[in-house]
This record gives C-alpha cells, structure tokens and sequence, in this order.
C-alpha cells in the first residue's frame, strides 16, 4: 500500500535538503506527493527527502540525507542496496530495486525504489530522482504465496500453450514449476522446455485438452493416464491473465499407486467370485457320484458292485478332503496358525516321497517322471509333510497341465548355499504376464488349452507360503503358451555336520510297534475305522465312545497318545484332557484333539485344555502319522509283538 500523508498548509520556508533554487510550490508537492519522493548529487550523496521518509522512519533531517538514509535499512539488504546505488551512479542509468526499511515502530517494511537519472542545463550528469512505495502487502503476499507454493504436496505448474495457425494446440512451454511438480512427473529443470522436448511421446489428448482451457477460459477437472510417462494423474486445469496470453495454470496429483490399488482390488474380487463359482463347482462334481454311489449299494447286494461303489466313494470322498483341506491350510496359513516340525532331512527323501505321493496320477495321465538328483545328499532343516506337500503341489500341477505321453524333470543341484530344484513340464505353459501372479491365492492361469479344469487357485499359493516358511523362495519360468513351465525352489542348505545322519526310511511295516494310543470318538465308525488304521501300523489301541470311557481307560492303561474327539457325551474332550493332566503319571501323555471345529477361538481353547495339537476332520494322516512317529521315538517305546485293539 503506498506510503502517503495528510495534505497540510503549504510551507513558505525551504524542505530539508531541497536545492534551494527549486521552487517552494514544488517542494511542497513533494511532501504531499503519495509516494516518498528523494534526490540524490552526481556522487551519489542524498540531497533531499520528501517529509514521508522521516514520518516513516522517524530519522531527523542530519540522520538521513548523504548516505545516513541507509541506517534504516534492514542489516540483510543494507550491502545489497549500497551495492546497487554505487553501480547505477557509476552507470547512470535507471534502476529498481526493493528492500526493508524500519519503521517508527520498529517493524519492517517492504519497499519498492525506483529512479532516473536527472541532468544539468548543460546536459551533465547531476543525479538521480526517485520515489518510494510502500508494497509491504503485496510482498507478505507474494511471500505467503510462493511458501505455499513451495510447500504444497500437490504439483503446479504454470505454462503457455502454443497453438499452430489454424488454432490448433500444438505444444505448451513450462513457465514456472513448483517443487513437488518434479516429484509427481520425474521432470526435472522444465521450466523454458516445452512438454514435447521433455517427452516427445506424450498423447495428443493433453495438448487438446489443455488447448481447450486456454481457448475458452473454461476450466477442467480430469483423472487420465499417460503411458508416456506411465502414470494416472487428477487434476485440475484453468487460465490465468490475460486470454490473449493462452496461459493454463495447472493444479495436479499423481494418483498411480491409487489406481493401481483400485485394479488390485477389482482384480481381488474377480478372483474370489471366480473361485466361489469354481468351488461350488468343485463341490457338487464328487457329490453326484457319491449320492449315485449310496443309491447302488442300497439296492445291490452285488460283491463285486459293492467293491466297485466303494472304490468311488473313497476316491470322491478323498477329493473332498483334499479340496477342504487346501480351504483349511491356506487360511491357517494366512493367520500364522501353521508350525513348522522341523527335523534334518535329506531332500532326496522328501522328493522320492512327493514322486511315490502322485505316481497315480502320472500313471492316468500316461506321463512319466524323471528326477536327477546330486550323488552327495543335500540336507535340509525342514518340515517333511509340509515340505512334502509343497513338491506334491507342484508335480500335481504339472501333470494337471500336461499331454499324455510327456515327461516331468524334477533336478537338484547346490547353488550358493542352497538347495535349488526344479520342476519342469511339457505343458501349456504359463503367459509372461502371468509368472508373478499364479502365487497369488484364487488365482488360476488361463485353462481353455487344458482339458482338466478342476482345483481352486489355492495349490501355488500354499506352495510359495509353505517356502518361504522354510526361509525359501520359488519363482516361475516358461517360454510361453504351448512351451511347458519350470517352477524352481529354493532352500536353505542345513550346515555340514550338523544333518543328522538318523534314518528317514522306515525301518519297518509296523512303524508304530509298542505305541499305546486310546482313541474316543462317539462317532462310532470314525473310531473304529481310525483303530484298524493304527492296529495296521503296529499301534496296540484303545476305542472308546464317551468321555467317562476314555477318562477311566486313559487312567487304567496310561496311553503313550490319546486321541480324543470334543464333541463327546457325558464328558467332553476337553474336560477329559484337562483331567488327564492331573492324573499322576500321564505328564508326558500327547494329547491332540481330533474335532470338526478349526477356527482360531477352538484351537485357542484345546490348548488352554492341555492339547499337544488340535486337528480338523477329517485328520490329514500324513500329519497324523508324522506326530505319532515322533511321539514313537521321543517316548522310546518298546516294540511289541503285535498291535492290537481293546474296546
């Protein structure tokens, strides 16, 4: 705002340092003037000031004339404008400048000053005239201005669009840029480049766009990409100054990682709601045969049909288990419910026990398997069911995936102190765009070339979990549709002489001779079948069907292993447990609970009982078998001649 004054009498008497033959009428316009107004000699030495600068800074006529003025200066600029006056004198030109003066009050204030050289009647130099404005508000402003400018998180750019003669919106030069500008665009020093010297790829659609703006004066809010610079952006366009200048100013975000969400999110959902449409699927195609299956045997007394329908049975029953079980370990898997049990094992073992695991299917699919295996065992530190099943997972997979008449090469080797395998098929291969994504869980690869359509999604993901749970990786390859796919596991190598040299093949048919196991189940058929199974294994077993029963056996016998079921009358599973481990002498007794119920809050509650381990029905006897043989041997139970079964 200019400094200006109350118009007073007009003096008679000479202003402070006004030359003397000036007359009085002008000094006194001078001092009414509404900006200071000043003169300085030839050497530069100030011979006047109109009375706004001694009002302003409250300095004395002696204080300010000559170079006194300059006290009041702010310190900063007081060499800078010393500087500038000395240079101007020297070259006796016009100059401008700005700096702060103090005030009667002791606050600074912006000013603007502003002068031209003045001559003698003979044409010689004589000085400079100037004059004084206040602009304090409008350089707060610019100052507020231009730190918000600086600071804000959203990038701005100011540019002028340059059109072609028949107004077309050919390019635009960047006149001014903020610094997250750089940021949001990874352009750097923009500013007097035009945006086709910065990206000479970049869409027609911005040219036309921003043209627009500039043309009408209408202003634009967008959300666009540009692949040339392989970002979304959200922002918000509109003219300044002057139409006939054709500047946009430009208030912007990038919202890349936003978008990308968002198609992960809409991707999600398409993956779930395929893989609920799959699971139904998956559900109802064993559920025919099973239903059609009880029809026959309750109409047929046929031997030979009997065996037949319960053949299709126990394969329709165990894809059953074998699609829930995959729904149950990938959810404990994303809630860190899974332990690992890891033992040293050597990796032929655990790969010999995967090839054994699906040389049926291989057999159906009239494919074969061939595995080259290092002569020196590479040992490892790792879980052999989990393990296993990650191997498993992957030779299923690429038999699901391959032609009849192919071969599966299933390769170790020692790379950097790892154990690296691969699995390699000559199947349909995997598209590039898909390598990353198969891990991720409900995902499938494209199946219209695969003649099996069966599974969920869920194998590749359990794969990369159940490794990485190791401490490994496995990554994918494949040369393309039609070009078979490698899947490559890596694992960490157990340390030499630290591998137990302890057979992993057993060493018998009777794994389990000498083990005492009680199983109570009041689900009579699951008892007795589980008790044949362990019988089979050498196991010397006691079925009971309540609670009280397996509360007075487990008393009288001492089982080395109780398997117990929840949801028993009279007394339930957890009240027998929580018994159990008062009675004297059943302190080293495992207890795992065998139950229906899976969910965080009943695996919580078996343990606050006393449960070695909670499985879910129906059990997973590779699991089953893997706690029994370590309870065998941790135990160090005697063998006896043969397994048998009390009830």
């Amino acid at each position: 705002m200019p400094i200006t004054r109350s118009r007073r009498q007009v003096s008679t008497a000479p202003g402070p340092g006004m030359p003397a033959n000036e007359p009085i009428e002008m000094r006194s316009l001078a001092d009414d003037a509404p900006a200071i107004l000043w003169v300085t000699d030839a050497c530069g030495h100030c011979s006047f000031l109109s009375r706004g600068w001694y009002e302003m800074t409250g300095q004395g006529e002696d204080e300010a004339l000559g170079f006194g003025w300059l006290d009041a200066l702010h310190a900063d600029d007081r060499p800078v404008v010393r500087a500038r006056f000395a240079r101007a004198t020297r070259s006796r030109k016009a100059f401008t400048l700005d700096y702060r003066v103090r005030g009667r009050d002791g606050r600074y204030r912006w000013v603007l000053d502003a002068a031209n050289p003045r001559h003698a009647a003979d044409g010689s130099f004589a000085g400079f005239a100037g004059s004084v404005i206040d602009i304090d508000g409008r350089r707060r402003s610019e100052d507020n201005y231009r730190a918000l400018f600086n600071s804000i998180e959203d990038g701005f750019c100011i540019f002028q669009v340059l059109f072609d003669e028949r107004q077309q919106a050919r390019d635009y030069r960047f006149i001014e840029v903020n610094p997250a500008f750089s940021r949001h665009t990874g352009l750097v020093d923009a500013v007097g480049h035009t945006a086709r010297e910065m990206l000479p790829d970049l869409e027609e659609h911005w040219f036309e766009t921003y043209g627009r703006v500039a043309l009408t004066g209408e202003p634009h809010r967008f959300e666009m990409e540009s692949e040339a610079m392989d970002r979304w952006f959200q922002g918000y366009a509109f003219r300044i100054g002057d139409p006939a200048d054709r500047m946009v100013a430009l208030l912007f975000t990038d919202v890349s990682t936003r978008r990308r969400q968002e198609h992960a999110l809409r991707d999600a959902e398409r993956r779930k709601d395929e893989f609920l449409a799959t699971l139904a699927h998956e559900l109802r195609n064993p559920l025919a045969p099973i239903r059609t299956s009880l029809y026959v045997l309750k109409l047929n007394e046929d031997p030979e049909t009997t065996t037949r329908m319960l053949d299709i049975l126990m394969r329709q029953v165990d894809q059953l288990t074998h699609l829930v079980d995959d729904l149950t370990e990938v959810s404990r898997i994303t809630r860190g419910r899974i332990e690992l049990r890891a033992v040293d094992i050597p990796l032929a073992a655990v790969l010999r026990n995967a090839a054994e695991s699906v040389q049926p299917t291989l057999e159906q699919g009239r494919q074969s398997l061939e595995i080259d295996l290092p002569a020196e065992p590479l040992w490892l530190r790792a879980d052999p069911v989990r393990l296993g099943q990650v191997f498993v997972n992957l030779l299923n997979n690429a038999a699901r995936y391959s032609r009849e008449d192919t071969t599966i090469r299933v390769s170790a080797r020692v790379e950097g102190g790892e154990a690296v395998v691969s699995v390699r098929d000559e199947g349909m291969g995997i598209a590039r765009e898909h390598l990353q994504s198969i891990f991720d869980l409900f995902t499938q690869v494209d199946r219209q070339h695969s003649a099996d359509t069966r599974g969920l999604g869920i194998g590749l993901a359990l794969v990369r979990s159940l490794v990485q749970m190791h401490g490994g990786s496995v990554t994918a390859r494949s040369e393309g549709q039609g070009r078979g796919a490698e899947f490559i596991v890596r694992l960490p190598l157990q340390r030499a002489g630290h591998a137990s040299q302890a057979p992993v093949e057993e060493a018998a048919a009777r794994p389990f001779a000498g083990l005492r196991v009680l199983v109570a189940d009041d689900n009579r058929d699951a008892a007795e079948s589980m008790g044949e199974w362990l019988s089979a294994f050498g196991a010397e077993t006691i079925v009971v069907h309540d609670g009280h029963a397996a509360l007075t056996m487990a008393q009288m016998h001492l089982p080395h292993v109780a398997l117990l079921d929840l949801g028993m009358p009279e007394l339930s599973g957890l009240e027998v447990a929580q018994r159990l481990r008062t009675v004297p002498g059943a302190a080293r007794m495992r207890l795992i609970a065998i139950t229906g119920w899976g969910q965080a809050r009943d695996r919580a509650g078996t343990e606050a009982a006393g449960f070695d381990h909670h499985m879910t029905k129906p059990p997973d006897i590779a699991l089953l078998r893997s706690l029994l043989q370590d309870a065998h041997r941790e135990l160090a139970v005697p063998a006896s001649a043969n397994g048998s079964a009390v009830d």
